[in-house]
């Protein structure tokens, strides 16, 4: 069992869940916890999932007891029903926070590298890891010969912005062995993601497997 916290900003912030379930499987959605206190939930924070074309496809939000019929706070619907619902490992949420609050997120740490399929145009995908990692650990499976700076990764601000933008190209040119994350002068770049840190990968084709290593390696 481990644990994820993350510091929020006030607004948009894009949040990686680092874990599996206790015992294996997607995370239950009830895991990740604002560390408001009960009786100061309103439902002003919330969480949203996202489609490929970044659109909301489902929102929750966070209320107390007196709403979700539970012991404690919890994401409900628009029912105000408590929401069963799992987070694939390796993807992002959207979590909308009304101050600079932290969100903690309980679980198992992955003992294999998280593999998602992209879909053609934006994923939300992060560092699913309770450790620092390199974008440059973050790999696609598009083959040397293949790879045209097309698929890139953004590094969006609070409000959803693009601040960085880097793009996967070959040998020839980031000098290296292998493909990799260049930036506009199509120099390797070294940026660190944190833990639980999202970005936003934009893939030119469905079924590119996207690739997040375990923080269990040896």
């Amino acid at each position: 069992m481990g644990y994820q916290k993350v510091t929020l900003q006030t607004g948009f912030n894009f949040v990686a869940p680092q874990f599996i379930a206790v015992g294996g499987g997607d995370l239950d959605l009830q895991s990740v916890k604002f560390n408001v206190a009960d009786d100061a939930a309103t439902g002003g924070d919330n969480i949203q999932i996202l489609d490929e074309g970044g659109a909301t496809v489902a929102q929750y939000y966070w209320m107390p007891p007196s709403f979700t019929g539970a012991e404690k706070a919890g994401w409900v619907d628009e029912s105000f029903q408590l929401v069963d619902g799992t987070i694939a490992n390796g993807l992002s949420v959207l979590v909308d926070s009304t101050d600079e609050l932290t969100v903690t997120v309980a679980g198992e740490v992955s003992t294999k590298d998280s593999e998602t399929l992209s879909v053609a145009g934006f994923n939300f995908v992060g560092n699913s890891t309770p450790s620092p990692i390199n974008i440059q650990d973050i790999q696609i499976d598009v083959a040397d010969d293949e790879a045209t700076g097309g698929d890139n990764i953004q590094i969006l601000d609070d409000g959803g912005a693009t601040i960085a933008q880097y793009y996967w190209m070959p040998p020839s040119f980031t000098g290296a062995a292998k493909s990799g994350w260049v930036d506009e002068n199509f120099q390797l770049v070294d940026v660190e993601l944190a833990p639980g840190q999202g970005v936003l990968l934009d893939a030119t084709a469905d079924d590119i497997k996207i690739t997040v290593p375990t923080a269990l390696q040896q």
